[in-house]
């Protein structure tokens, strides 16, 4: 039977201070690194997001969840309604640990199916099947918003822990501190690069340093006691910090990940 994919990432990671689907994650951004992940498992991977997020490449198709404010039900809703495959895995973007054989596993019970841990069914690890659309379309009309809702109107089976293999795959991060410790896990030694600019540079004598990973505060850390770049949890009114090249940022409470690019440069640059 053919398979899907589908990656929820419209969130705006409230917790975490920046976007999950950007964080790094074994080299590349956490989206892409579930895309392909699922992509060796699945006949089509889609991702739905929202105006909200411009997500990084992927090999994906990208939806744009119409009302993402009624939560991940609707994002599921777009996704079904996509998908040619008769049957849906479903993920969240934070599925650092996401194991083949456990997707393929769920998808084998032939309906829709859905882990249960410590009496918590998880519904953002789950299959759902296409024809189940109308029902999705039906609690969203009727204000019932949670995705487990559509898994016992399809008449879902549940999977225990002895049931499924590598269910590390449930495992993902919601703030700072737990991305930080994944990251430790698979590369303790994984480093971020500070490139100095402008009053930062003079006052530092160098242009470049590779740092631990961490917050942005400790990354910053790297560059004192020459140059002064927070103040309590932000970063200071003379500085600019950019990440990538991408985006700017002021929140000192921030992960930074490996191999990611923090520019500090003179707020005068910014306008």
């Amino acid at each position: 039977m053919a398979s899907a994919g589908i990656v929820l990432c419209g969130g705006l990671s409230s917790r975490m201070g920046r976007a999950k689907a950007w964080l790094p994650w074994r080299g590349r951004p956490m989206l892409a690194h579930v895309v392909d992940v699922l992509g060796g498992v699945v006949d089509e991977v889609v991702v739905v997001s929202s105006t909200r997020l411009e997500p990084p490449p992927v090999d994906a198709p990208v939806l744009r969840d119409r009302q993402p404010e009624l939560g991940p039900l609707a994002g599921i809703r777009e996704g079904l309604a996509h998908v040619k495959a008769e049957l849906a895995y479903v993920t969240g973007t934070d599925a650092p640990f996401l194991d083949p054989a456990f997707v393929k596993t769920l998808l084998g019970q032939g309906g829709a199916a859905a882990p249960e841990m410590d009496g918590h069914v998880q519904t953002l690890a789950a299959v759902y099947p296409r024809s189940g659309l109308a029902a999705a379309e039906s609690l969203l009309a009727a204000g019932r918003l949670r995705p487990l809702f559509l898994l016992e109107a399809v008449g879902y089976r549940k999977l225990g822990e002895g049931e499924l293999p590598g269910t590390r795959s449930l495992r993902g991060f919601n703030t700072p501190a737990e991305y930080l410790a994944a990251v430790a896990e698979v590369d303790p030694a994984a480093t971020a690069t500070l490139e100095l600019l402008g009053r930062a540079r003079l006052a530092v004598g160098r242009r470049e340093l590779e740092v631990p990973v961490g917050t942005l505060g400790e990354v910053l850390a790297h560059a004192r006691p020459a140059a002064e770049l927070c103040e309590g949890d932000r970063v200071a009114r003379p500085y600019l910090v950019s990440l990538d090249g991408r985006q700017f940022v002021r929140d000192a409470r921030i992960p930074i990940g490996a191999g990611e690019h923090v520019v500090v440069l003179d707020s005068s640059v910014g306008g």
